[in-house]
């Protein structure tokens, strides 16, 4: 048998019986080992020493229960390998919840600007809208806030139906210069 099988096995066995000298000279011989492995896969300083940690914590809390027949090495690296795995798992979740809350949390600010926008832009067309001339103001919010047709406004103004036009184009006309005044280069859709 070889020198390292042979201080593996008398490892295994030492720490079986719960000698400290034993985990200790274990942590000496495999801690650098596992540190490397894990940081390979975390990226992280911290995490790979979080993962060693563990692996040793593990090994001792654990030491009656594990198996050590493949030697020391081999569990060292099995119990870092699980637990390298399940904070990449977790990360994984991690990352996907959180880019489904900003996705979220970025359409409900664009539904919330969007919104905003458009009721500003309405109460800046309603301004508009009250600055022209009365019977243009008074035919706009006729057809634009009842949404009544042009026979209907000719009807309850006793206006013909080419009046009623004329002045809803005349306006809107308006309307377009004054907006472009403010910088704003389109009507609302709604108009």
């Amino acid at each position: 048998m070889s020198i390292y099988v042979d201080f593996d096995a008398q490892l295994c066995m030492q720490l079986q019986k719960g000698d400290e000298e034993a985990f200790a000279k274990a942590f000496t011989q495999y801690n650098r080992l596992l540190y490397a492995i894990a940081y390979r896969f975390l990226k992280s300083s911290e995490e790979a020493e979080d993962a060693v940690q563990h692996t040793f914590m593990r090994l001792w809390e654990e030491r009656k229960r594990l198996n050590f027949r493949n030697g020391i090495r081999s569990l060292l690296y099995t119990i870092l390998r699980h637990y390298v795995l399940n904070e990449l798992r977790h990360r994984t979740i991690v990352y996907e919840k959180n880019y489904e809350l900003a996705q979220e949390t970025e359409e409900a600010d664009e539904s919330f600007l969007h919104i905003y926008e458009e009721q500003d832009l309405r109460n800046q067309l309603l301004r508009a809208i009250n600055k022209l001339p009365s019977q243009k103001s008074v035919i706009c919010n006729m057809k634009l806030r009842k949404g009544l047709s042009n026979q209907e406004i000719a009807e309850r103004m006793h206006l013909t139906v080419a009046t009623v036009k004329s002045h809803y184009t005349q306006a809107i006309k308006m309307l377009r210069r004054e907006f472009v005044a403010m910088g704003i280069s389109i009507l609302p859709f709604w108009i």
